[in-house]
């Protein structure tokens, strides 16, 4: 066995005791009625099996050698995956009764296989100690068909399993479960490619294909295909913690580029801080998402603010999109950069314009009300955010012409 083996199959073996523990505490806390549950947890049991016992540097059964029961116990959780794997699609598609009928059906189609390897390995133990040498391959029948027997029962059930998994993630509106579907049905399929090298083992050996220069690539194959079973069976249960990690650096992003555009306000009108607000970066962290709605009203009182002393129009209603969002942005900045460098004027008819800067306005010439900038709060923080880095690109330049 190469060295490379003995890495391999240790962290893959680790990673489905640690994917069989993870969908075995919901088990242990109530939900062991859920028969597509119970079949995930079995078949990343099954698949720790099989590679915790590949995992030794001695053993019995090496790839071109003496074949023994030990190496049929090994491949025999292999069926043991696909049929926990079968199981589990069946629940998720079909309606629980359903289910059941269909479960027990294949289920006791499926025991045919371990049944016929068993039986086809001990009459080929009958003829002497069955070799994973096949240049003559008549000297062992039964062991070829035992291969055979075992492949092909492979290949259906993989062929099966990608197909429901892709056909399954087309059906779902849920967006991990359509990730982790592709993903487990990209696994079956790479997988496939260690049946094929063994079925080239058996049958063209006697036309001289080598065993041993394909050995590592079919193995590996193998493994890396079960550890995408692993993510893409397990996605929906952690993907959604990492659509929440996501959404709060992406808040906490938004958070400090509208620092420079709050920070100007708040010292030009220091009356918009709310209560219990803050204005540490660092102390937000913990509930960010309060902490990011407080900051995006600070900077709509500042608006308002700065509207009551110059007119100033505030925030447009349509930022529009790409270019013209980025010009729009530009725009607003330029406005809010320029009456907080005009400081606190005299209500009178030169207020309507700050600075000498010329704003959007309405139909009958009167500046537009400050706005939301969009339909929903995270339109309006994206809009802001670029206000806000609009805002810290142009002051400077404002700065200096008010001078």
């Amino acid at each position: 066995m190469s060295g490379i083996t003995h890495i391999r199959y240790p962290i893959a073996a680790l990673a489905c005791w640690i994917a069989f523990a993870y969908t075995l505490v919901p088990l242990l806390r109530g939900h062991r009625r859920n028969a597509g549950l119970i079949a995930l947890c079995a078949s990343f049991g099954c698949q720790g099996m099989y590679l915790s016992m590949s995992t030794p540097v001695r053993w019995t059964g090496t790839l071109f050698g003496t074949i023994t029961w030990y190496n049929v116990s090994v491949q025999l959780w292999i069926i043991a995956v696909l049929a926990c794997q079968q199981i589990l699609l069946i629940h998720w598609i079909h309606p629980r009764a359903e289910a059941r009928v269909r479960a027990r059906r294949r289920l006791l189609l499926l025991a045919a296989v371990p049944v016929t390897m068993v039986v086809l390995f001990f009459l080929a133990t009958l003829q002497g100690p069955p070799r994973n040498i096949f240049t003559h391959p008549g000297d062992q029948p039964f062991f070829v068909a035992y291969q055979a027997a075992y492949l092909t029962a492979f290949v259906v059930g993989k062929v099966l399993v990608a197909r429901a998994c892709w056909h399954f993630a087309k059906l779902t509106d849920h967006r991990w479960v359509r990730r982790g579907l592709r993903i487990a049905a990209a696994g079956a399929v790479i997988e496939l490619v260690y049946p094929a090298g063994r079925y080239a083992d058996v049958f063209l050996a006697q036309y001289g294909w080598n065993p041993m220069r394909w050995s590592d690539v079919s193995r590996t194959t193998l493994t890396i295909g079960m550890v995408l079973n692993i993510v893409g069976w397990t996605a929906p249960l952690w993907g959604p913690r990492v659509s929440a990690a996501r959404s709060w650096l992406a808040d906490y992003r938004s958070y400090r580029l509208l620092r420079p555009l709050w920070q100007a306000l708040h010292q030009a009108h220091p009356e918009i801080l709310l209560p219990s607000s803050t204005g540490s970066d660092l102390s937000a962290l913990y509930d960010l998402r309060f902490h990011l709605h407080r900051r995006v009203i600070e900077i709509r009182d500042g608006c308002l603010a700065l509207r009551g002393h110059h007119g100033d129009p505030g925030a447009v209603l349509m930022p529009g999109q790409g270019a013209a969002a980025v010009r729009h942005a530009e725009v607003e900045a330029a406005h809010i950069a320029a009456a907080l460098a005009a400081g606190p004027r005299p209500p009178g008819p030169e207020a309507d314009d700050p600075a000498g800067v010329e704003g959007p306005s309405g139909p009958d010439g009167v500046p537009a009300p400050a706005a939301a900038g969009g339909p929903d709060f995270s339109a309006d923080v994206a809009w802001l955010v670029e206000v806000s880095r609009a805002f810290a690109r142009v002051r400077p330049a404002v700065a200096s012409a008010g001078r």
